[in-house]
């Protein structure tokens, strides 16, 4: 269930109250302070994913039909938590903001779409993306671009826009979100999916070195600790010194700033959801959409995943 396919209530609701309220870890992040959150994390964590980023590079030049095959059923269960407000034609034009290594912009071919252009930043990225192109055989209508959305300027315009697992990461969203009615075209609309959020249980994107995972690690303990973890056990040539710096970047949005952004950039929902892995626990579902949700605060610790469709307010 989403909370709402018509949200001209939000206002009345309190959804874009000030919610920046003065907590006490927000600036400080210390748990026990610097060195324990260090050794107490470290204590925590595995070397198992280990790896350079000359050792990524290698890694995503090998393309293979099995990550294929896993897109496509992981795009059809996306399309389903939209209930309707993903529209799948092949007649329209689609642009992926962020594809990644482009599995899911090659997932929309095999539903049917003829023209879609999956943008992203990072070359590894698109090397990998072109060469699954070549490999599952894609139109002349799939096309995969290096490029950085904040400066491109694309060719045409499109009918739907597409985000999946990048708004969290993208450097000033509320820019970006205004960047967007640039790649528009008239009567378009704009489909995002993306999470978790930084101020959510496991937000901090850190499960891949932990072998135990601590709800809101990333607010509770050192940020200085929590990098130095990770470079000595997750990536040890990312010499970044916050999360908005790490490759891929992390922009520590909270869901109150993104209602705030979509409303500052003239957007309005069609259909938005919080939490879709609650759709299988109905009494989870509506405590959630109907009691956490709606409590200034308390919410942005709890939105973990965020399924939106956007148009222009008119």
């Amino acid at each position: 269930m989403g909370l709402a396919s018509d949200r001209s209530c939000e206002k009345n609701l309190g959804l874009y109250a000030d919610e920046n309220a003065a907590i006490p870890w927000r600036q400080t992040n210390l748990m026990f302070g610097k060195t324990l959150d260090y050794l107490f994390l470290r204590s925590l964590a595995h070397r198992r994913n280990l790896a350079t980023e000359e050792q990524l590079d290698l890694l995503f030049r090998h393309a293979s039909t099995e990550s294929f095959d896993k897109a496509v059923l992981k795009l059809r269960k996306l399309v389903a938590r939209f209930e309707g407000y993903f529209p799948i034609a092949s007649g329209l034009s689609y642009l992926d903001m962020g594809c990644g290594s482009g599995e899911l912009t090659l997932a929309f071919a095999k539903l049917g779409i003829k023209r879609i252009t999956g943008v992203d930043f990072l070359p590894r990225y698109i090397d990998r993306a072109r060469a699954q192109a070549r490999l599952t055989g894609a139109g002349q209508g799939i096309r995969f671009i290096c490029r950085d959305l904040r400066n491109w300027t694309p060719e045409e315009k499109y009918d739907v826009l597409l985000s999946f697992d990048a708004l969290e990461h993208i450097d000033d969203p509320g820019a970006f979100l205004g960047k967007m009615t640039n790649f528009l075209a008239p009567g378009g609309i704009a489909v995002l999916a993306f999470g978790p959020l930084f101020h959510s249980p496991f937000g901090d994107h850190m499960w891949d070195f932990f072998r135990l995972q601590i709800p809101w690690r990333g607010i509770l303990f050192s940020e200085q600790s929590m990098l130095r973890v990770r470079r000595e056990c997750f990536r040890p040539t990312d010499a970044a010194r916050s999360y908005r710096d790490i490759a891929g970047g992390l922009n520590l949005m909270r869901y109150s700033e993104f209602l705030r952004h979509v409303a500052d950039n003239g957007w309005r929902f069609d259909y938005l959801a919080v939490n879709t892995f609650l759709n299988r626990l109905p009494p989870l579902r509506f405590i959630c959409d109907m009691v956490v949700m709606r409590l200034p605060v308390v919410r942005d610790y709890f939105a973990h995943n965020v399924c939106a469709t956007l148009r222009r307010a008119p």
